[in-house]
This record gives C-alpha cells, sequence and structure tokens, in this order.
C-alpha cells in the first residue's frame, strides 16, 4: 500500500497542486495514476468523486483501493511532475449538498426520532431515507426552518478522528460496525457523525437548504432536498416559472394558483361538453349510415382514434343488427350484433395473425393491428369473402 497524502481532508478548500507520480499503469485502454498527495476525493461515503485535470488531462474517475487514490485519465502522464487542478464547483457543491444532510439528518433525528438509513447524492437532487412512514408537511417545514436557522450561526464544522476506546466521549449519531477509528464530522455542539466526505468549514458555506417533497418509500420517507448553488438555482427557476405565469394570466402572483384552478376547472367543463357533442355527432353518422344501408358496413377513417371508433360502432349496433368493420389506416375496429355473426376473436387468430396481424378480441368485439398496410388490405378481402360465404 502507498502512503498517500490525502489533502481532500486536511486541507479541502485547496484547488491546485503540484506534485509527483508515482506509479502509472494502463488497464482496458484507461491510466491508473497514483500521486504522492491528492486534492482529488474519491468516491465513498455517499459523495460522488472529484473532478478536474492532472497536467491538463481530464480526470475519468478516482477511487480508493487499499488506502490508495487512483485518478483515472484517459491517456498517460509524461515525465514525474503532475499539476493538478480541480473542478472547484462541483467540490463545493458536494461540500454544501453533504454538510446540508448531515443538519437535515441530526435535526429528524433530534427532533422526532427518525433516524436516516440512506443518502443519495445525485447529479440533479439529494434525498434521505429516514424512519418513518409518515413524515407530516408540519415536520417537514419545521425541520427546514431549523436547518435554516443553524446555516445562519454560522457553527464551526470539525473533522477528526477517534479510536474505539474514545467513541463513548462523544454522543454519535451512529457508530457503524467498522474496525478501527473513525473520522468524525462535528458541528460544533449540535451533530457528531463517522463520516469519510469533504464538508464546509462552516454551516454558513452551505448557503441555504430546501426540502423539495417527501414521498413513502419501503416502509420509510425518503426526503428531497437541495443546498446552497443547487436550491439557490431551483428557486430562480421557479421564479422565472412564476413571473411567465404572472405575465401569462395577468393576474398578481397571489391569485396564480386560484386562477390556474379556475381555468382547469373550466378546461373539466369544456371537455365534458365536447364529449357530449361529439356523441351527438357520432349518433346522427350512425343513423346517416343506417339510412343508407342494412350493412355491413366498412368505414374508412383514418383519422379517428380508437375510441372514436369503438363508439361509432356501438352507435351503429344500437339502431340495427350488422357488422362494423372501420379503417383507421394501421388498424381495424370490428364489432357485430348479428345472432350467427362470426367469431371475430377467433378470425383475428386464424386468419389475420397469419398474415402479420397483432391484436384479438371477443366473438363480437376485435381489433388488430397490422404494421404492413398491404397484409391489411388482404385481410380485410378475407373478410369480405367470410361475411359473403354466409350471406
Amino acid at each position: 500500500m502507498l502512503i498517500i497524502a490525502k489533502l481532500y481532508y486536511s486541507q479541502p478548500w485547496l484547488r491546485e497542486l503540484d506534485t509527483r507520480i508515482t506509479s502509472q499503469r494502463e488497464v482496458e485502454g484507461k491510466y491508473l495514476v497514483v500521486l504522492a498527495e491528492t486534492i482529488f476525493y474519491p468516491t465513498g461515503g455517499g459523495q460522488p468523486h472529484d473532478l478536474g485535470t492532472i497536467n491538463g488531462i481530464p480526470i475519468l474517475d478516482v477511487f480508493e483501493e487499499d488506502g490508495t487514490v487512483f485518478h483515472v485519465l484517459p491517456e498517460p502522464l509524461e515525465g514525474s511532475s503532475a499539476h493538478g487542478v480541480l473542478d472547484w464547483p462541483r467540490r463545493l457543491d458536494h461540500m454544501q449538498q453533504h454538510s446540508g444532510q448531515h443538519l437535515l439528518s441530526a435535526i429528524f433525528q433530534d427532533e422526532y426520532g427518525y433516524r436516516t438509513e440512506s443518502f443519495h447524492l445525485g447529479a440533479e437532487y439529494c434525498s434521505i431515507d429516514i424512519t418513518t412512514p409518515d413524515l407530516t408537511r408540519k415536520e417537514q417545514l419545521a425541520a427546514e426552518a431549523r436547518a435554516n436557522e443553524l446555516i445562519l450561526e454560522d457553527l464551526p464544522v470539525f473533522t477528526y478522528t477517534l479510536q474505539p476506546e474514545e467513541f463513548g466521549q462523544v454522543p454519535l449519531r451512529k457508530i457503524p460496525d467498522l474496525p478501527g477509528p473513525l473520522r468524525i464530522v462535528e458541528i460544533q455542539g449540535f451533530d457528531y457523525s463517522p463520516c469519510s466526505g469533504t464538508h464546509v468549514g462552516k454551516t454558513g458555506q452551505i448557503g441555504l437548504l430546501k426540502i423539495l417533497k417527501a414521498e413513502r418509500y419501503k416502509g420509510m420517507t425518503r426526503v428531497y432536498f437541495l443546498c446552497g448553488g443547487r436550491a439557490l438555482e431551483d428557486y430562480r427557476r421557479k421564479h422565472e416559472i412564476c413571473s411567465e405565469l404572472v405575465a401569462l394570466l395577468a393576474v398578481p402572483e397571489g391569485e396564480v394558483v386560484e386562477r390556474v384552478s379556475a381555468d382547469l376547472e373550466r378546461r373539466k367543463e369544456l371537455e365534458k361538453l365536447v364529449e357530449e357533442l361529439q356523441g351527438e355527432l357520432l349518433e346522427l353518422r350512425a343513423r346517416e349510415l343506417v339510412s343508407r344501408s342494412e350493412g355491413p358496413f366498412f368505414l374508412e377513417l383514418p383519422e379517428a382514434s380508437i375510441p372514436e371508433a369503438q363508439r361509432l360502432a356501438r352507435a351503429v349496433l344500437n339502431l340495427t343488427q350488422a357488422l362494423v368493420v372501420i379503417n383507421l389506416g394501421e388498424r381495424l375496429v370490428l364489432a357485430h350484433n348479428l345472432p350467427a355473426g362470426p367469431n371475430l376473436g377467433q378470425l383475428i387468430k386464424d386468419q389475420a395473425q397469419p398474415l402479420g396481424g397483432r391484436g384479438g378480441g371477443s366473438p363480437t368485439a376485435a381489433q388488430v393491428y397490422f404494421p404492413d398496410p398491404g397484409r391489411l388490405q388482404e385481410f380485410l378481402g378475407v373478410l369480405r369473402q367470410e361475411i359473403a360465404g354466409k350471406s
């Protein structure tokens, strides 16, 4: 095992580094580089790895194995020296999210007894799973308010190592089942948690914390939240949406919800009216069809939907005994109410499926889809012959 100075712990705000290359080797077309010291955090503790460059070459991944930190590069490094440049916005974002999680988890545990069972720090959002199936809206708001109070207090955040015999000296939020010493992240006087991630130096550097939503998950509650720059960006985006709605609806911001609710209710009323008028139109069309012919009815309606075709077929069959076949272009809707009519489901199985048709149904109602329009026409010919043979 190589001894590597992990400066992401001792100097988490360091953004550039000059050091030595101690080793590099090729593995499946990529190069695993080990440095004498590193500012690049490897994936671990629920936190993604850092990114950046070494001698101008982008870092693809960083991982730790048996105490050695490996930097994965797309090409080899030249010489023996390395200049590392950290992707600082990514690091700061991870520190804000991770420290914010410690705050939120401690609040839920201290105030309500809800332990955090898992933590996810993703590219779009963060979440914790806490041990309650019923987190109330009041609890969410209170926890968020308390977290932001602690952020404004700008409490110092310390890291240190405890030996096993010292664990009882600190009120640890959780003691992992791991041998040996533990790295502790302490939010002064408020939270003491074993953690291997990178963190801010004071809670004020978290910026702010916003709970987005909470939902039940495997008997617990998954709480989604954002901190710092992510929370600010979320606010900006939602403020733009709200401003656009205010302009679009021409109402004050406080009346947007009421106006949208009223418009949605009006839309439901109009949709119901449209449905009623469409029903009347189908009834008129059905009467017109029946007045012109006794059937069978072969109709071409390429612009109609399946539900519209089914409603038209039912309207016709309410007026007369007949077979109705509606061609929608690639799909046929079939129905009849004839006492001795064909078994439509069986007909599709026996005649349409061998032609590549996909579908089925009951003896009196069925659907079939043909990827090949020519095969659809071929099946229509078979269907006409079937009907002619029984007439």
